[in-house]
């Protein structure tokens, strides 16, 4: 345990560590306010606590763990995020059990990667590899001595159908035909699932980004919208934005800006007509149902998609990676694709749409061959 204490004539502040026997094993001092001193305190005794749990050959799983619960767990990820490490940890204890960190090598580990990635993706052998490798150099940041069996890993998998085939709207005639019909058929009387759909269409917000969108969030004097949070319609709550890059302002159209004005006109009417509160003051708020959950909204899609006779199994994630797509092919620049997406660089817009890409990268060897000639 630490304890602090204030001295001299500055009034510095100092700690000092104990162990179980009250020995002194840590001490620090020079610091303007406790806080100070308590962060540095707590720093060192997780950085003693993490070397004694790995004084006995820890397993790769509670090395995991220790990296889990000191950095995951109290950070400002989702919790949905935060799961996902949590389930990924599962499969780490499953695959390499009571294994010691210090006696894995190289080769058995690639080939326990190679095995996983028979039955699994590439994206999510990459992943688990990945949370490995934080955990092995948060253990040597820390002064541990250990070989990172995961440098110079290959990494394998199976490639996922759906994330080429399925994702999203492959004509440019569908997509344009999808956004007319919703646009030709909004009526906030008969709900608000076309307005969400057409500006998922429109904008590539993730479902919940759009869900949390309130009034505030729509500037129509400068045709743009802001997202910094996600809804569930399924829970009824706010939570943070997937990663920092989440946090974007997105270009809308004229029309677009009329449409949602039109909305606002149309929601307030109703809600005040009926004695409604919208106390969130959410766009796509529906006056008999509320926030509409993921299975409205891709049921509804379904529907239209059959409808309107386009042969996708398209779900509302899809309208995201549709407006990626459309973009690309109509020649916006691939970074500024990313920004407007929410993506940290540009590598999973060229796993997702490399095809669309190669169609772009041909059509701008043309204009290079037009040019020199």
């Amino acid at each position: 345990m630490a304890t602090y204490r204030q001295r001299g004539k500055k009034k510095l502040w100092d700690y000092r560590i104990f162990n179980e026997k009250s020995e002194l094993i840590a001490s620090g001092s020079g610091f303007k306010t406790k806080r100070e001193a308590m962060n540095e305190a707590t720093r060192i005794e997780q950085q003693k606590s993490l070397k004694m749990s790995l004084s006995g050959d820890v397993t790769l799983y509670d090395l995991w763990f220790e990296w889990f619960n000191l950095i995951i767990k109290p950070s400002d990820l989702a919790d949905t995020t935060k799961n996902k490490y949590f389930t990924r940890g599962a499969i780490i204890k499953k695959l390499f059990g009571n294994q010691k960190v210090s006696k894995i090598k190289h080769s058995a580990y690639q080939r326990t990667l190679n095995e996983y990635a028979e039955k699994y993706t590439k994206n999510h052998v990459r992943r688990l590899n990945s949370d490995i490798r934080k955990a092995i150099n948060f253990a040597k940041r820390d002064g541990v001595l250990l070989d990172d069996f995961t440098a110079g890993v290959v990494i394998a998998g199976k490639r996922y159908v759906k994330e080429v085939d399925d994702k999203y709207l492959h004509s440019i005639a569908d997509y344009e035909l999808l956004t007319g019909y919703l646009e030709n058929h909004l009526k906030y009387s008969e709900g608000v699932i076309y307005y969400l759909l057409l500006v998922l269409f429109r904008t590539g917000l993730r479902v919940g980004e759009a869900l949390a969108l309130t009034w505030d969030d729509i500037d129509f004097d400068n045709l743009e919208l802001k997202t910094y949070r996600r809804f569930s319609g399924d829970k009824g709550i706010f939570s943070p934005p997937k990663t920092k890059t989440s946090i974007r302002k997105i270009p809308i159209s004229q029309k677009l800006s009329d449409i949602l004005l039109q909305l606002k006109i149309e929601q307030e009417n109703w809600l005040s007509e009926l004695s409604i509160i919208n106390h969130n003051n959410q766009l796509f708020y529906d006056f008999r149902y509320g926030i509409p959950s993921n299975s409205a909204i891709n049921k509804s899609l379904k529907r239209l998609l059959s409808q309107l006779s386009i042969d996708s199994t398209l779900t509302a994630t899809g309208a995201r990676h549709t407006y990626g797509s459309y973009l690309l092919a109509k020649g916006v620049d691939i970074w500024v694709v990313s920004r407007l997406m929410g993506h940290k660089d540009i590598t999973q817009l060229i796993e997702t749409y490399g095809h669309v890409l190669s169609e772009v990268i041909n059509k701008e060897h043309e204009v290079v061959r037009d040019l020199i000639t």
